[in-house]
């Protein structure tokens, strides 16, 4: 009932501000702000959708699904979701032939994998989707091998980070959930792995669905990103790698 009721009354509240639509779940009206962090007062404006709680990493990765499988037959063939996202399930259940879940952490998933080393054989999957699962793993180039050995010959990964910098900015150390800050020179790394890495950047769509980060650092707007990806007075794009084995 309350899921049901929170995108009217959600639209109702806040009639003053913008509106979208989610291709996830065909609501439309605005967004909820996400706050980031405290100190400072980092703010992602116009993020999550009150209807399927989609923000734009997953409606940036709807609409690849929509464009992607359009051509790339999914009907007959096996995809693993990693770090399963709840408001995408659904679609990739109907579109594939099997589909199974995995992670290391998160409860009612299908596999229990530790994404550095799965324990799936070679070739086992068609597709993977994961979504800010290399931010926080020890061994990402590990991970990426790992993607790569477990999907067949025609097979993609898509791959999907907060891209925020040029370069990978690596901790040492784990701080809470995260290794690293990961880059846009990780697009070299996925390279190495696969054979064809191709970029998909938020503005490829319309943007009436709002894929763009919107950043807000105390009330005022942050675009200090790298400028392939910054959009001025706003924030950055959202970015995701298309890996083809």
């Amino acid at each position: 009932m309350k899921r049901a009721v929170r995108p009217s009354f959600y639209r109702l509240v806040h009639r003053s501000k913008a509106v979208y639509e989610c291709p996830i779940c065909d609501y439309r009206g605005p967004f909820k702000d996400k706050r980031v962090t405290n100190r400072p007062a980092t703010v992602r404006c116009d993020s999550k959708c009150p209807g399927c709680t989609g923000t734009e990493r997953h409606r940036m990765l709807s609409l690849m699904i929509e464009e992607m499988f359009a051509s790339w037959n999914p009907s007959t063939k096996r995809i693993l979701h990693f770090a399963p996202e709840p408001c995408l399930q659904p679609r990739l259940q109907k579109l594939f032939a099997s589909y199974s879940t995995a992670d290391l952490f998160m409860p009612g998933v299908d596999f229990k994998e530790d994404i550095q080393k799965m324990s799936f054989a070679d070739a086992s999957f068609d597709c993977v989707i994961i979504s800010h699962v290399m931010t926080s793993v020890p061994d990402m180039e590990a991970s990426v091998g790992e993607l790569r050995r477990i999907l067949a010959p025609g097979g993609i990964a898509i791959i999907a980070e907060a891209f925020a910098c040029e370069a990978t900015h690596e901790y040492g150390e784990q701080r809470g959930d995260f290794w690293r800050e990961v880059g846009l020179n990780a697009f070299e790394l996925f390279g190495k792995h696969f054979s064809q890495v191709e970029p998909f950047l938020s503005d490829r769509y319309d943007q009436k669905f709002q894929l763009n980060n919107r950043i807000q650092v105390n009330g005022r707007p942050d675009d200090d990103y790298p400028k392939r990806l910054r959009v001025d007075n706003v924030g950055y794009k959202t970015i995701a790698a298309v890996c083809h084995v």
